[in-house]
């Protein structure tokens, strides 16, 4: 059966003023509405019983009982908690898992010997949220003693990076889509006039232009903090793709030590 509300909303267009008037009140005050009879509420009102009767037929009521009841039951949905879902924590867990798997997959160890050999690591973002994921990613590398560079966002820093870099330096381009064409058109020029460097995607988890240029690609899949599968709300949560970094630095650490070489970590004071 449908609620009251919606039997307003539907029947609108039937009610004259005085009529939208009466509806008005009900719906504001259905707890009183529903303990009057139909000459209490009339008089109340100041209208006839038959002009109420009148407008229960128009929405739709059998009558001025069926009105009660719906009023009724308007007021106690007033006067229950909303309980709004959050299944944010259970679907952080998942992703994360997720993330566990696909690093468990992958074999980054021609990553770990670019990283090793670079004398500098650049690392180019695409937007806010990006740039503090790339500030992350810094840190990161700085604590295994590798010296990385954050570039500003700006289209020129990226081609200013390509004249100061050096034979064998790593370009990290941090891209939520990964199909920024403008990006994408400056890493096509660099590759094709500019050897030094290795280049490294790291984008949202799905195929992309970005990743199809690059000789490393990462993916990350990132989740909502509302039950909002197409991200509309903005409100995303980058967590995996610091999950993902994480995983990433401690196995070129593991690697760094397989390959027998002496390990300095920056803790910091």
């Amino acid at each position: 059966m449908a609620n009251l509300r919606s039997m307003v909303y539907d029947n609108s267009h039937k009610l004259n003023d005085s009529e939208k008037q009466i509806v008005q009140y009900v719906l504001n005050n259905p707890r009183d509405c529903s303990k009057l009879s139909l000459a209490k509420l009339a008089k109340k009102l100041y209208v006839s019983e038959s002009a109420i009767f009148r407008l229960c037929k128009k929405l739709g009521l059998s009558g001025y009982s069926e009105l009660k009841f719906d009023l009724v039951e308007l007021a106690e949905s007033k006067q229950k908690p909303i309980k709004i879902e959050n299944n944010f924590a259970r679907e952080l867990s998942k992703v994360n898992s997720d993330v566990l798997k696909y690093f468990k997959q992958r074999d980054f160890n021609s990553l770990y010997r670019d990283l090793d050999n670079a004398g500098t690591i650049y690392i180019y973002s695409t937007g806010w949220q990006q740039e503090l994921i790339a500030q992350y990613l810094a840190h990161e590398l700085f604590v295994v003693g590798k010296h990385a560079t954050v570039l500003p966002s700006a289209l020129e820093e990226l081609k200013a990076a390509g004249r100061f870099a050096q034979k064998g330096d790593v370009l990290f381009i941090i891209s939520f889509t990964g199909d920024n064409k403008t990006i994408n058109e400056e890493i096509t020029k660099l590759e094709l006039v500019n050897d030094k460097f290795k280049y490294v995607s790291f984008t949202n988890l799905k195929q992309n232009k970005l990743a199809s240029l690059v000789q490393h690609n990462i993916y990350f899949p990132t989740i909502a903090f509302t039950n909002d599968a197409d991200f509309k709300s903005g409100k995303v949560a980058f967590t995996p793709a610091y999950f993902l970094i994480d995983l990433v630095i401690s196995e070129y650490v593991a690697w760094q030590q397989s390959q027998g070489e002496d390990v300095e970590i920056n803790v910091g004071n």
